[in-house]
């Protein structure tokens, strides 16, 4: 019988050192980005969450656009550029 083979662990890097690879080949693949954190409420540990895929309908991100805009004075942070597939801006 074969050994069985390990996947890299993927825990072993730093999520910052994986961050700028993801959000490439997110970038190149024209798919949605969305890097989340999340705080336990009962036990407190934190969570961040790194995802892509197709996830945001126009009509969501329409909504998230507005709920950034309208919490700015809050630290809010939204940044838009034109988009063409080599990923330059036009």
């Amino acid at each position: 019988m074969a050994p069985v083979k390990k996947r890299k662990d993927g825990r072993s890097r730093p999520l910052a050192d994986l961050l700028p690879g993801l959000l490439g080949t997110a970038m190149a693949e024209s798919k949605d980005f969305i890097l989340a954190f999340e705080t336990d409420p009962d036990t407190g540990r934190r969570t961040i969450h790194a995802m892509s895929g197709r996830f945001v309908t126009s009509c969501m991100l329409r909504k998230l656009i507005g709920q950034a805009e309208s919490q700015r004075d809050e630290g809010s942070l939204l940044i838009s550029r034109r988009w063409t597939r080599e990923g330059n801006a036009g």
